[in-house]
């Protein structure tokens, strides 16, 4: 492994532009990916749960890492997500997420067979050996079921295998007892929109946040506010996005209510992929509200 390079700031878990027979788009995407950038996020991360990788087959994940490669080259760094059950194929995708040139790979947690904490550290462990480039972890036990101990993390992190975790834990201690194990060493992002601030007066490096997709310039303004001591600055931006949120991920967790609400902004960014459904007209109106009181409608 490389010496450990951190990675703070806001980086959007960035959707994926598909057509109307759901393949990718790459140049809506590309698009897409530069708008953010010129919104002042810290970099990008496709190939995540918003990109909606789950449903993509391997010729498509590997895809969307050299349309990512293509959009940020030396304009900010590029997560590649290279997640998956299987040990061989999270490291069939790491090399190629590699050879592409994504400045570091993000595995989400093996979830099936469920693992114990042992084989999860032996999944790390080969991977990180495959690679020469910075390796994340990627947790979201509400979604998929598995967990990573804050130990595990630290055992990780001595070793030298990982370089860096994004933390979907909706219990904020435990992003904080991993950044309190880690001493710091490595990159700890939380993974909710809502903890953003909470994450960072506790010693996180920032968010990959989904709704970086919709408000990046909104979240950006939260972390530099921090960074700059504002903090009750801070805190009101913080609270001013909690009604975007609620509107959009209160009741579901496919991501065409956020493509939505982006196509409301006037980016074209095409639907979902299946399987997901209509948004219903109501849900419509309160992400259009919401949108509104941001001052971005």
């Amino acid at each position: 492994m490389e010496e450990i390079k951190k990675f703070p700031g806001i980086v959007p878990p960035v959707i994926t532009v598909f057509d109307s027979d759901g393949e990718i788009d790459e140049e809506r995407t590309k698009k897409f990916i530069q708008h953010l950038i010129d919104e002042g996020v810290h970099g990008i991360f496709v190939a995540g749960s918003t990109g909606e990788s789950s449903l993509m087959n391997m010729e498509q994940r590997k895809k969307i890492i050299d349309v990512g490669v293509e959009a940020c080259k030396g304009k900010v760094p590029l997560f590649a997500g290279t997640g998956h059950n299987s040990t061989k194929i999270a490291i069939e995708l790491s090399k190629y997420a590699q050879d592409a040139g994504a400045d570091a790979v993000i595995v989400s947690l093996p979830h099936y067979p469920k693992p114990s904490q042992e084989a999860i550290y032996r999944h790390y462990k080969t991977i990180a050996k495959e690679i020469d480039i910075p390796l994340f972890v990627y947790s979201w036990p509400g979604q998929y079921g598995v967990d990573i101990e804050p130990e595990t993390v630290a055992r990780l992190a001595r070793e030298g295998y990982i370089q860096g975790i994004k933390d979907s834990h909706f219990d904020i201690d435990h992003t904080a007892e991993i950044v309190r194990l880690t001493e710091g060493k490595i990159t700890v992002w939380q993974g909710f929109e809502t903890k953003i601030l909470p994450a960072l007066c506790l010693g996180a490096d920032g968010s990959v946040c989904t709704i970086g997709n919709i408000i990046p310039k909104e979240c950006v303004q939260i972390y530099n506010l921090f960074k700059e001591g504002k903090i009750e600055e801070a805190r009101e931006k913080q609270l001013s996005i909690f009604g975007l949120v609620n509107a959009l991920f209160s009741s579901r967790h496919d991501m065409q209510p956020l493509k939505e609400g982006i196509k409301m902004l006037g980016h074209d960014v095409g639907d979902a992929l299946m399987p997901t459904f209509e948004v219903p007209q109501e849900m419509k109106e309160k992400i259009r509200k919401e949108l509104k009181k941001l001052g971005k409608l």
